[in-house]
């Protein structure tokens, strides 16, 4: 028996109810049964269920647009990338279709994954009937999303792992090289300079709290991880903090911005109405921050002001941008002007990046040389005292 979800009208309000049935079409039936008014029923997926990567995501729905441009029904089309794929959400998708849903709640009952955005572009399909088009960018706009992903991971990815490596290298360092050094100044009762006192300091105190110190950030980490993901307050707080730190804060709102740009062009070009373009164009916004200033856009404009002079309302933007909006709104070019803007923020945010890290080798080059000196003087100063008989 599956388990599926009702959307019902009673009493003039809306509630949610669960039944069991052996398909869809029981599970109507029963509901009817009870005399339930039911706006939406879908199927419960079980835990586990595994979706399709954004690899083969977007490839089936590459395959899906050719196939339907190629003049090839759309439930013909699922079921020859059904023999292909062989997933069972695929298999559940055309289930639903031959239970009579329609695509966009097809779907969604199948569990695909999708975006609000990638959604909407489907119920707009269906009014449309333009699938072909419509599928290809959807396809878009997931490859858009994984490239803004990895954009933000490569940028990220070089500074946190020599970071790191320099960091794992000097507790090595301290915890397997200065005991041996620090038992031959003992036997010696040698007066030490402040620098390898402090040597022999962080060492003691990593010796003892070493495995402390790691609980401690994991548990942190881990909190910290927790609370963005549960209370709006905290991530709020997080995103304003990292938009205040100078190079970093350029680089989200650059991002963001790409983000939002390319899928209201997307949204745009598909037939979706300005408004309703802007409001899901706003759901790919992961910093709190920054979407609190295009919900304040999103106000102005609803208010009758003109996109390009709601744009100027928040200090967040370009003047470049202000002016491609306000000649996008004469030209009734809003979608293609959009695009461009997107791709004028993603230039900046690659050049920002480029700049980033031409500017971070020679500091971690800098850094590295700094605790090798460190080391190397905490070490060998008394060496040099012993040998020369200087007194510090």
């Amino acid at each position: 028996m599956k388990l599926y979800e009702l959307e019902i009208l009673k009493d003039k309000t809306k509630q949610k109810k669960h039944l069991r049935a052996r398909n869809l079409n029981e599970a109507q039936a029963k509901a009817i049964a009870k005399k339930w008014e039911i706006l939406n029923i879908k199927e419960m997926q079980k835990a586990g269920f595994k979706r399709l990567d954004n690899e083969k995501f977007i490839l089936f729905f590459q395959e899906l647009s050719l196939l339907c441009e190629a003049g090839i029904s759309i439930k013909d089309a699922l079921n020859e990338l059904n023999k292909i794929y062989s997933h069972k959400m695929i298999a559940k998708l055309c289930d639903n279709l031959n239970l009579g849903q329609n695509l966009s709640l097809a779907f969604e009952n199948a569990n695909f994954g999708l975006t609000h955005a990638e959604l909407a572009l489907i119920k707009t399909s269906q009014n449309t009937g333009k699938l072909s088009e419509i599928f290809m960018q959807i396809s878009r706009l997931r490859q858009n999303n994984v490239e803004n992903e990895q954009r933000v991971k490569k940028a990220l990815r070089y500074p946190l792992i020599v970071f790191l490596s320099v960091c794992a290298a000097f507790v090595l360092l301290m915890l397997f090289v200065v005991p041996n050094f620090k038992d031959l100044f003992e036997d010696l009762n040698l007066t030490l300079p402040f620098i390898t006192e402090l040597i022999i300091y962080i060492y003691n105190f990593l010796d003892k709290y070493i495995l402390l110190v790691l609980c401690l950030t994991a548990l942190i980490l881990f909190l910290a991880l927790f609370l963005y993901r549960k209370y709006y307050f905290f991530s709020y707080f997080c995103d304003s903090l990292l938009l205040k730190i100078p190079l970093l804060s350029k680089f989200i709102i650059y991002q963001q911005n790409y983000s939002f740009f390319m899928i209201f062009s997307l949204l745009l070009k598909s037939g979706i109405s300005l408004l309703d373009a802007f409001n899901l164009a706003t759901l790919a916004l992961n910093n709190k921050k920054i979407l609190l200033y295009y919900q304040e856009i999103k106000t102005f404009m609803d208010s009758g002001l003109e996109i390009s002079y709601a744009f100027k309302k928040v200090d967040l933007f370009d003047p470049l941008v202000f002016s491609m909006l306000s000649i996008a709104m004469k030209s009734s070019k809003l979608e293609f002007l959009s695009e461009e803007i997107a791709k004028y923020y993603k230039n900046k945010s690659e050049n920002l990046m480029d700049r980033f890290l031409t500017f971070l080798e020679p500091v971690m080059t800098l850094w590295v040389a700094i605790l090798v000196l460190f080391l190397a003087l905490g070490i060998f100063l008394p060496i040099w005292e012993l040998s020369s008989g200087v007194n510090f």
